[in-house]
């Protein structure tokens, strides 16, 4: 690790995930973890090997258990936007893409909105 880049809000997605297992039993909350640790390893060493779930978006399932972690890949490193339930509703998955700069003009972030709208549905690789 250490080429990929993290959305700010990925670190809550990790966190509400480990607390759910860890109040299930310990061991089953180090066992996530360490399975979250690896598929972020290979996405930061072979992001390619990925498909995508939408436009730009690619995922990458957590190695038994349900979860998807969410990222883009423009040829660099790549930004590991979500970690998410593969269960739950995917019409805010994609929202994380558009740019999150303290005061940044509302109608920014609807022409960003607008454009990841736009790039939906391309097949392919990550």
């Amino acid at each position: 690790m250490g080429t990929e880049l993290y959305h700010p809000l990925f670190a809550s997605n990790l966190a509400v995930a480990c607390l759910n297992y860890d109040s299930i039993a310990d061991p089953l909350g180090n066992r996530f973890r360490r399975n979250v640790r690896s598929i972020i390893q290979t996405v930061a060493e072979h992001p390619d090997l990925f498909g995508r779930i939408g436009g730009e978006f690619c995922g990458a399932l957590v190695h038994r258990f349900p979860y998807a972690v969410v990222f883009t890949n423009d040829g660099g490193a790549p930004t590991i936007l979500g970690l998410r339930h593969a269960a739950s509703d995917c019409g805010d998955w994609f929202s994380r893409a558009t740019p999150l700069v303290i005061d940044e003009p509302s109608d920014a972030r609807a022409d960003w909105q607008g454009l990841t709208d736009k790039l939906g549905g391309r097949p392919g690789k990550c």
